[in-house]
């Protein structure tokens, strides 16, 4: 137990956006982010959302402090610092349970330089670096202490319209949080996955395509310095703002190998309870002799959640992991979540479950206990 009482006291959550928000008929990330992907920022209209939504709602009031006002130019800049200090629990099948400090902090920036116009940045720095698990096909990303997870010069001529050129993740289908998650950790789509890249948003009351090309973004081993193109299109089918369904396809080629991604996803809201899901499937072609037919790999996600108050949130979750031969995996993980917004400032998440190994029918604890710190931009 030592492990959880030391986590609850240090392990801030991240704050991404929130698919789950389709349960209020917000069919994408454009209503309420500063960027149509989302993840970042907040604008007037989510801060508001954003406060209302926790055990002390209550109306967002921008602040008045003449300080704060001249540091963000009477509103042309956005922004925020937050402290990610945390405790880390690690085991490998087999031996022993350890725990890794970890210290985080991020700055997020956004500056309108005119109509339409404006950069965005988010600095992250850390004292260990946490990398996903390496592969032959795949190898791991090795920061330095300070990392640009996002550099972007955007414009958006009209509403419905955007552009984006710089560095960043990229686009995703159900655009979930949690980046130890199969559908992100093997797909390229994790915490230091951030390709340079150029991307339009195209949206409307019901629908949304975002096409992008990309190029290595420079912290990539020299093998896996990844160009390609992908194009996400999703519709609301029934019109109400609770039934999104969505395509995504994504092209890459580096000196390993080349991957072609395809997927579905969905995001259905019925008041208080909803579903998050999504499958892809990814192709492999190796310049390796010793693979010469290329394989497949598989993974799929999905969510039940509820929320029994506006403030408290209850999710079930299941994952799938499988790959053929040579590199054969079949993974399955089972999680349950629970989160509550105490305040705009303030939330306490908790996560347990298993991960089974179906070929070798070994079983790994998952468990953590988070209490997340921000400011309100």
């Amino acid at each position: 137990m030592r492990w959880l009482v030391i986590g609850l006291i240090l392990l801030p959550a991240q704050a991404f956006a929130l698919p789950n928000m389709i349960r209020l008929g917000y069919v994408n990330c454009v209503t309420c982010h500063v960027a149509p992907q989302g993840g970042g920022l907040l604008n007037a209209y989510g801060r508001g959302i954003d406060a209302a939504q926790s055990l002390m709602a209550g109306e967002y009031q921008p602040n008045s402090n003449r300080f704060l006002s001249a540091l963000s130019i009477k509103g042309r800049i956005d922004q925020d610092v937050r402290a990610v200090p945390s405790m880390a629990l690690s085991h490998t099948p087999g031996g022993p349970y350890t725990t890794v400090d970890l210290g985080r902090f991020f700055y997020r920036n956004a500056t309108t330089l005119g109509k339409g116009l404006r950069v965005s940045a988010i600095v992250n720095g850390e004292n260990e670096s946490s990398p996903r698990k390496a592969k032959p096909y795949d190898p791991i990303i090795k920061p330095g202490h300070v990392v640009v997870t996002s550099a972007l010069l955007q414009y958006r001529p009209v509403e419905g319209v955007e552009f984006a050129a710089g560095r960043d993740p990229l686009p995703t289908g159900i655009n979930i949080s949690d980046q130890s998650t199969f559908i992100k950790a093997r797909n390229r789509l994790g915490y230091y996955d951030t390709p340079s890249q150029a991307k339009a948003f195209f949206w409307g009351k019901r629908w949304l395509a975002t096409p992008f090309v990309f190029m290595p973004g420079g912290n990539e081993p020299v093998a896996a310095r990844e160009r390609g193109e992908g194009m996400i299109a999703e519709y609301d089918l029934l019109g109400r703002g609770a039934t999104v369904a969505g395509v995504t396809v994504t092209r890459g080629t580096d000196r390993i190998g080349h991957r072609l991604l395809t997927g579905a996803y969905t995001r259905l809201g019925f008041g208080k309870w909803g579903i998050l899901a999504e499958h892809d499937v990814t192709t492999r072609h190796l310049n390796n002799p010793q693979v010469p037919q290329g394989f497949r790999q598989q993974t799929s996600y999905a969510q039940l959640f509820l929320y029994p108050r506006e403030w408290f949130l209850l999710a079930a979750v299941t994952e799938r992991l499988t790959a053929q031969r040579p590199y054969a995996e079949s993974l399955w993980a089972y999680k349950a979540e629970a989160s509550m917004r105490l305040s705009s400032n303030w939330t306490l998440a908790l996560r347990s479950g298993a991960q089974r190994d179906a070929l070798s029918g070994k079983w790994t604890p998952i468990a953590s206990v988070q209490f997340s710190a921000k400011t309100v931009n």
